[in-house]
């Protein structure tokens, strides 16, 4: 849809004048535990949102339709016939108040179109001051297809829907995804692989929740210092904002434009008859293909042709602000030449989102970076309560720059400052950009060549430029980085890691290397230049005895496969442990220097984990009293495995390996780590054999994985293993991820294709080319400290596979 359509300055004006502001609720900061509600037409798909949402949070799901038909005795639909409309109409309302009073707390709430009328929507109204309400939007094309409608009742639905936007307090667009292609026709042989099938929407809407709940955090308190996910980018050094105008995106593929920012400045530079639902669906649509926070920013210049005053202009702007904050962007500029109390309200109803005050000078005048105006400006931020603080000054001067720094070194100088970002505008600006440590404005080569002079400011930097710089002016050292183990000759990689550095600008390298013994290991990670090594069979339990500090993961799983330098730092004689000295650490990563110890980690388990979340399907999804796990092999990646089932949420896994010794040895560390968590104590159990039944009592297992190699390692024979048709036996068929891609067409994964063929029941394969990459890239993101290039590592995965395909397992 696109989104430059140009109005006459009567119709933007009349537009803007009579559009109704929604009321701004006080707080957008619930409890975490707050009950969530979703309205919308129908076709938008609330009831998928909602089995989605209620999964992933561990939620009930409540439906209006099947609550009304709980109290009432009969359907919906009876009970209009029986009862007419008028008594429906009252009804209707009475039970929807009863839904929503009664589940304050711990559930998804899918309403109907029962929230159309205007008693319900006053009644949902009155509930978002308290609670979340989502309006769920999609495209009307779509809609109309998926409900057979004709062009005047689709114009009715939507009209009718819009006034869902003034009883919510939250919007959020259910972008269309492809992998759902074909789902109304079943596959000619009965089976289809379901494991495609709504990946995209359960990772946005996912998403989505952990950003409104904060479960997010919640979960990234966890990491550990050193995870990119444990520290949002306003705290981590050099982090970059790719610049994107709204009025370009139609004309770009946003999936090319993945290079390492941190962040996407989405500026509202145009408008529209329906912007509202476009801003939406450009937010769901760059969330979607780029997978990183959204700064919003609405242009002055969007007004500057209209005939409005300057109340209204105001009100306008503050208006489409609040259009953002019901999309749940991360991040929201506010101009700072505006009113104390529209910037205030603003601060107030923000909830999660970080406001970020903004001074802007475009002409170049007389003040310089050591005016006292700036620090009034910063001051008035401050006692506004934002988050940040941006400054930015045109300037033809390249003695400019060095002003921006000292002014940055008073603002550091504060006890408990804000974050500041602060630059130069212009060609002669350009090294202010390349030293700002925040937010960086960048550009993109795509968009160089594809958009118009006039829509991109061409003195900004790429983020590989940018980074390149700081390579080159020796802010950052070139380092070296390693995969470490027994049989590494076949490695993917050096490849992925490779291509990650030179997408992102940085120049470092990355090789494989064979090493028999731990002192192998501590000698090569002895160099000054050592940046941090993969650690791989057999050495991912051993090396945790040289760790001087882990993770929370590493420690639970009891195996790292991340190995970190800690160096000696200025004024730092001691290595405590301390949050706060692991980020100073974690702060330093692209310096060399002595190293004084290591800092183990382990991302096999996110690999796991993120495939098993996309492939899980909804008939299998994770119950805690019911669901079964079944891992094979007792080595590093089998505790991962384990681990990432406990995550997930799985409290019944049994293990099968060769050596009983060694699954019992992994079954009693997790049994004692995880004691509190299962009624009878123990979540792990051994299988002895092969030839033994399904243990009576439990499940038959949905979630497999293999965590054997297929080919000789070390001179130990491959495993080729098969599964026992006795342990098959699941009506729902399952998850069977195998980690094992040397060769990628395993014994076992055979034979699960040729059971699905055999029994009809929906199996889901996920091959190991499809695990690799994921937890390399958490490995890249955690030795870096940089957002990692996902579709690219991913590419090179398949790219270099033909390479590999007569050599050894990783």
């Amino acid at each position: 849809m696109a989104v430059t359509t140009q109005l006459a300055p009567s119709a933007l004006e009349t537009s803007l004048r009579l559009e109704s502001r929604p009321q701004t609720p006080s707080s957008r900061q619930f409890p975490p535990d707050s009950s969530i509600v979703l309205i919308g037409s129908r076709g938008v798909g609330k009831r998928t949102l909602g089995f989605i949402g209620a999964t992933h949070l561990g939620r009930r799901l409540i439906t209006e339709d099947h609550y009304f038909q709980r109290v009432t005795g009969i359907s919906r639909g009876d009970f209009l016939r029986t009862y007419g409309n008028q008594e429906f109409y009252r009804r209707n309302v009475e039970v929807l108040k009863q839904m929503l009073d009664q589940h304050r707390s711990g559930c998804m709430i899918e309403c109907g179109m029962g929230s159309l009328s205007h008693q319900a929507q006053k009644a949902l109204k009155e509930y978002s001051k308290t609670n979340p309400v989502i309006y769920v939007t999609r495209g009307s094309e779509r809609i109309r297809s998926l409900l057979r409608l004709g062009e005047e009742e689709a114009a009715r639905l939507e009209a009718a829907d819009l006034s869902h936007r003034n009883c919510s307090n939250l919007e959020y667009y259910n972008l269309y995804d492809p992998s759902c292609d074909g789902m109304d026709t079943p596959p000619e042989n009965g089976l289809g692989n379901q494991s495609s099938r709504l990946k995209s929407v359960k990772e946005d809407f996912s998403n989505f929740l952990d950003f409104l709940t904060g479960q997010g955090l919640a979960r990234n308190s966890l990491e550990s210092p050193f995870s990119i996910a444990a520290l949002p980018p306003e705290c981590r050094s050099y982090t970059y904002a790719l610049s994107l105008r709204m009025s370009t995106i139609s004309d770009l593929d946003l999936v090319e434009l993945e290079a390492g920012a941190d962040a996407v400045q989405l500026k509202v530079d145009t408008w529209s008859r329906d912007l509202k639902k476009i801003l939406a669906k450009n937010v769901a649509t760059i969330r979607r293909s780029l997978g990183v926070p959204i700064i919003f920013q609405v242009e002055d210049y969007v007004f500057e042709n209209s005939m409005l005053s300057m109340a209204e202009k105001e009100h306008a702007y503050f208006n489409l602000l609040e259009c953002g904050l019901r999309l749940g962007v991360e991040y929201m500029v506010v101009d700072l030449k505006y009113s104390s109390d529209n910037i205030s309200q603003i601060v107030q109803c923000s909830g999660r989102t970080k406001v970020i005050g903004h001074h802007l000078h475009r002409e170049e005048n007389s003040w310089g970076w050591d005016d006292e105006s700036r620090m009034i400006q910063y001051r008035r931020a401050q006692g506004l309560g934002c988050d940040m603080v941006r400054f930015v000054r045109a300037t033809s001067k390249a003695s400019d720059n060095d002003t921006v720094k000292t002014f940055l070194a008073k603002i550091d100088s504060i006890p408990d400052h804000l974050p500041v970002i602060a630059y130069n505008l212009g060609e002669h600006g350009r090294s202010s950009l390349v030293s700002n440590r925040i937010f960086t404005p960048v550009t993109h080569p795509v968009m160089q060549s594809t958009v118009s002079v006039s829509q991109i400011r061409r003195f900004l930097p790429t983020a590989s430029e940018a980074m390149q710089s700081l390579y080159q002016s020796r802010v950052l050292d070139p380092l070296h980085f390693y995969h470490l183990g027994a049989s590494v000759f076949y490695s993917l990689s050096p490849a992925m890691h490779t291509a990650a550095y030179q997408v992102c600008g940085m120049s470092n390298d990355f090789q494989s290397l064979q090493v028999s013994s731990l002192e192998d290991i501590h000698r090569l990670c002895q160099d000054t230049n050592f940046g941090g090594a993969a650690i791989t069979q057999p050495f991912k339990v051993q090396v945790l005895s040289r760790i001087a500090t882990k993770s929370y993961h590493a420690k639970a799983i009891g195996a790292a496969n991340t190995l970190l330098p800690l160096r000696m730092m200025p004024n730092y004689s001691s290595l405590d442990g301390s949050i706060q000295s692991l980020l100073r650490q974690a702060n330093q990563r692209g310096k060399s220097g002595p190293i004084v110890a290591y800092y183990g980690d382990n991302t096999d388990f996110l690999g796991i984990l993120t495939c098993l979340r996309r492939n899980i399907s909804p008939r299998n999804v994770v119950q805690p009293s019911k669901t079964t796990g079944l891992v094979i092999g007792a080595g590093g990646m089998a505790r991962a495995a384990i681990y990432a089932m406990i995550q997930l949420g799985c409290r019944k896994i049994f293990m099968y390996n060769r050596t009983v010794e060694h699954s019992q040895d992994v079954a009693r560390h997790f049994n004692s780590w995880a004691s509190g968590l299962s009624s009878d104590g123990e979540i792990v159990k051994v299988l002895k054999a092969t030839t033994e039944e399904w243990p009576a009592g439990y499940r038959q297992p949905t979630i497999i994985i293999s965590c054997v190699p297929a080919r000789s390692v070390a001179g130990q024979p491959p495993s080729n293993f098969e599964m026992p048709t006795q342990w098959l036996g699941s009506p729902t068929g399952g998850v069977v991820i195998e980690l094992a891609y040397l060769p990628l067409d395993t014994p076992l994964l055979k034979q699960i294709r040729l059971v699905r063929e055999e029994t009809k029941q929906a199996w889901v394969i996920v091959d190991g080319l499809e695990v690799l990459p994921e937890q390399a890239i958490a490995q890249f993101e955690l030795m870096t400290g940089r957002k990692a290039p996902k579709r690219r590592m991913r590419l090179e995965v398949l790219q270099n596979y033909h390479r590999y395909e007569e050599g050894r397992e990783l």
